[in-house]
């Protein structure tokens, strides 16, 4: 396995060959100057001037190192080198006439160099044979000017120093491949190391949940981009910084709950509630807050839509139960009315004998009696007001359970007469409409096709937002209009409550959006009214000003607009 090596690797490692011939030159001319002073006896001179070229070689080399070179530049300079270098030692022994010298082994220091360098196994190879050709042709040189024959101990010199240099590169050529070997994992380890690196990074920072890590002493170390955005700054300028300080003015358990467990933080800055967990390591605190106030919220208002739906069905079956007392008692009340008109007709016939028998008087006297003449007086008119109050009752259990009632699935439209939907809601929420001084102008007839459960749900709810939208201190004129425009039947409800703010008419038609209090709505009927009417083919609008009040416009496509003369007739006679 092969490796490149960068430019900067490769020029570091020449300058540590550099510094290693700093210290290797002058060990070996010491060592020959020894030889050539305390056996050979000859002159220093040579030895010296040899070193000095050396030396001077190594500075010019020092020189070219300096400067910004390219790998192939290198590469080339290194091959060169080495073969320079090996080649060295003989090129002295030749101009020394010593074949024994000891700078000879610097071929086998040059074969290293080589192996540290040079990037391929071939390479240190061609040097090591390069470094065998030198000595072996140097040897012969000097042998044949001294005119020595070649000895058996030279062979033998010769096979020695050609199997230690062997044995050299191929050590080097070996430790060669396993320090590539060994780059190449490490730089492949390395780029995994990146990429698990980037990826934990993308996910920590596109996290749902809010991620603030700190050392012990309360010091923000890293936070993800969640906990950044909710406090408005990035995330690099928010590591260093005390986690009190960045949360000061929200409550203080985000940063007093160090040991592990799970911590809820009702957050009025952050408007919501906060799940904390946390996770305490030896030098570390991580806290995950996670935001459940919507969940919470979410699960309070399917509560509710739960108990409003329980309501229903409860409604369905008191309509049902009242109905049965609430006939056989109408029905006696109009059985005793009879009864009364037989027992007057009993007392004039009374009158009458009472006078042809001569007791005018007595029965003048009874019949005037307070208790008798009061009873008389006030029974036909109670029996009557208990009849109409019986009727009341009839109509609101009717309208209850029209309100109540629910389509079945895949059950087609009907006509709908839109007079009787207004006159089912004005009856079931006839209280709150009479406290508001309502209006209601069914100026039209209209009818049209749909499911009468559903728009009576959807003018309802429009109702009961208008009675609700009163405002402390002001009075709340409600309104309900039904009329024709065009080929649309509208439905107007209006009131001159307090209006709603432009921030919230943005999420009007929001599922589970409300600005009522807990308990007072589920923030479902504007949006299920919106999913009706859309459902019917329609359109609702809305129009409002705060402190002046809002007006809802739902617009339906008209059905049979001739046909519902007569209804509208019928309307007219029950409204008279």
């Amino acid at each position: 396995m092969t490796v490149e090596v960068s430019d900067a690797a490769l020029a570091e490692r020449l300058r540590w060959l550099l510094r290693l011939r700093w210290l290797i030159v002058p060990t070996f001319v010491a060592v020959v100057l020894a030889s050539d002073l305390l056996v050979g006896g000859r002159k220093p001179w040579g030895t010296l001037l040899v070193g000095a070229v050396l030396l001077a070689a190594n500075g010019l080399y020092a020189v070219l190192l300096s400067r910004p070179l390219s790998r192939r530049a290198l590469l080339a300079w290194a091959r060169f080198e080495a073969a320079v270098v090996v080649a060295l030692p003989s090129v002295i022994m030749v101009l020394q006439h010593d074949p024994s010298s000891a700078l000879r082994y610097g071929a086998v220091v040059g074969v290293v160099g080589a192996a540290v360098v040079l990037p391929r196994a071939g390479e240190v190879a061609v040097v090591a044979a390069w470094a065998i050709v030198t000595l072996v042709a140097a040897d012969a040189v000097t042998l044949a000017r001294t005119g020595v024959g070649v000895a058996q101990l030279q062979v033998a010199r010769w096979a020695v120093e050609s199997g230690v240099i062997a044995i050299v590169a191929l050590i080097a050529a070996y430790l060669h491949q396993e320090r590539d070997g060994a780059a190449g994992r490490l730089e492949e380890l390395s780029r995994g190391a990146e990429k698990a690196r980037r990826e934990w990074d993308a996910a920590f920072d596109n996290l749902a949940e809010m991620v603030v890590i700190s050392d012990l002493a309360g010091v923000v170390t890293r936070v993800n981009r969640a906990f950044a955005k909710a406090l408005g700054a990035p995330a690099h300028e928010l590591a260093g910084q005390r986690l009190a300080s960045l949360l000061a003015g929200h409550p203080d358990r985000w940063w007093t709950a160090s040991a592990d467990g799970i911590v809820e933080v009702e957050d009025p800055a952050f408007d919501s509630l906060f799940e904390v967990t946390v996770t305490r390591t030896p030098d570390r605190i991580i806290r995950v807050a996670r935001d459940v106030g919507e969940q919470r919220r979410l699960y309070a208002r399917l509560l509710q839509a739960d108990k409003l739906a329980a309501v229903g069905l409860l409604a369905t079956s008191v309509a049902h139960e009242i109905n049965n007392p609430t006939a056989f008692i109408t029905s006696n009340l109009a059985e005793l009315r009879r009864y009364l008109q037989s027992y007057e007709s009993a007392f004039s016939e009374l009158a009458a004998i009472g006078l042809e028998a001569g007791s005018a008087e007595r029965v003048s006297g009874l019949l005037q009696r307070g208790d008798v003449a009061f009873a008389r007086r006030e029974a036909g008119a109670a029996i009557s007001e208990s009849l109409q109050g019986m009727e009341r009752i009839r109509q609101v259990v009717s309208s209850l359970r029209s309100v109540a009632r629910r389509d079945q699935p895949g059950e087609p439209m009907q006509p709908v007469f839109l007079a009787e939907v207004v006159d089912a809601v004005v009856r079931t929420a006839a209280s709150d409409l009479k406290a508001a001084s309502a209006q209601v102008d069914v100026r039209d007839a209209v009818q049209v096709l749909g499911h009468r459960a559903q728009l009576v749900d959807v003018v309802l709810n429009l109702v009961v937002n208008a009675v609700q939208a009163r405002e402390a201190g002001r009075p709340n004129q409600v309104s309900v209009e039904l009329r024709r425009e065009g080929s649309a039947a509208i439905v107007r409800v209006s009131d001159t409550g307090r209006g709603i703010s432009a921030a919230h008419m943005k999420r009007l038609f929001e599922p589970f959006f409300t600005t009522k209090a807990p308990g007072e709505g589920t923030g479902l009927g504007l949006s299920l009214a919106r999913n009706v009417v859309l459902a019917h083919g329609g359109s609702i609008d809305v129009q409002s000003s705060t402190g002046v009040g809002t007006t809802f416009t739902v617009r339906l496509p008209l059905h049979d607009a001739g046909g519902a003369q007569g209804q509208a007739t019928r309307a007219a006679g029950r409204a008279g």
